[in-house]
């Protein structure tokens, strides 16, 4: 297989299971980007979001800029901005000079955004996300200085989301929780709504842990994957009209089956394998979520660097 490989998610979140001062948050995101690009990976990818106790990082663009101050060859992703927050121009302008002073290393990716509170916070009716999200897309791509639509990344999974990706000719970057027939079906679709244009790439975020033990890898990892989503799940997510997750335990635990079982995760054979099987399916671009909260820096570390050495090699082989 022959496969871009990034690494994310850089949210620079103090939680409580991983409080930390935001300012050697920031310090040691730069010292990732370093190391990210001295491993070979091809790309390192940023969150954003707002109004929450753990200072998620509201503004990722400036986030790489400075990331991109320290690298030379490294690119960055956003995993998503959520643009239909945003004034466009601004955003639109602010894409174009990260772009300009990092030598083009800026992948754009962007997604509507879910969460009522920051809508609101910022004045905004949720309801309308749609709407503005093609407004801005138009901004994006018709502006005085219109980006390539290839490097333009939409996020989503339903029909109107994947149709967008396709119509638009922009990139995917599919969410971490589709199934192999769901994913199939996506990337057929896309293709139909591309209409026989040059389409841009398809891309998938996947939750990754490695370790030279398969079993062990599952018995570390998947419990604390399912924490991880469990409160941001819970917390955050509309489920079935209920604004608070914790209420409807039965779709909590569902969702959490969903996480756990499209999760890659084992040893440096079964994770290679999977991302196999994705290129398979028509994908060309992965962001490995390796980086999270519930993990201790030494399993992070551990993780990543096996993934470097004994999976990365195979991912980008001719």
């Amino acid at each position: 297989m022959t496969m871009d490989i990034g690494v994310g998610l850089w949210t620079m979140q103090s939680t409580v299971a991983d409080p930390r001062n935001h300012q050697r948050l920031y310090a040691d995101m730069l010292e990732s980007a370093r190391e990210l690009e001295q491993l070979g990976f091809d790309s390192m990818w940023f969150a954003e979001h707002r109004f929450w106790y753990d200072g998620w990082c509201p503004s990722p663009l400036t986030a790489i800029a400075a990331a991109a101050g320290v690298t030379s060859t490294l690119r960055f992703g956003t995993a998503m901005l959520l643009l239909p927050q945003h004034d466009p121009d601004r955003i639109a302008s602010m894409a174009q000079e990260v772009a300009a002073m990092s030598g083009d290393r800026l992948e754009l990716g962007v997604g509507l955004g879910h969460r009522d509170a920051e809508f609101d916070a910022l004045g905004l009716r949720r309801r309308d996300r749609g709407r503005r999200m093609e407004a801005g897309l138009d901004r994006l791509l018709g502006g005085t200085h219109p980006m390539d639509p290839a490097r333009i990344w939409i996020g989503g999974m339903a029909d109107a989301a994947i149709e967008r990706i396709g119509r638009r000719n922009a990139s995917a970057l599919l969410p971490q929780t589709l199934y192999p027939d769901e994913l199939d079906a996506a990337v057929a679709r896309i293709h139909r709504a591309a209409g026989g244009r040059s389409a841009g790439r398809i891309g998938v975020l996947k939750d990754v842990f490695v370790d030279v033990d398969g079993a062990r890898a599952r018995e570390t990892f998947l419990p604390a994957l399912e924490s991880h989503y469990r409160e941001e799940a819970g917390a955050w997510w509309v489920l079935d009209g209920d604004a608070n997750g914790f209420t409807r335990p039965e779709l909590l635990d569902k969702q959490m089956q969903r996480i756990t079982r499209t999760a890659i995760v084992g040893s440096p054979d079964e994770v290679s394998a999977q991302l196999s099987a994705l290129a398979s399916a028509g994908v060309d671009t992965v962001v490995a979520r390796l980086n999270f909260d519930v993990l201790t820096p030494q399993q992070y570390r551990d993780s990543l660097m096996l993934f470097a050495s004994a999976v990365l090699p195979v991912a980008v082989s001719a």
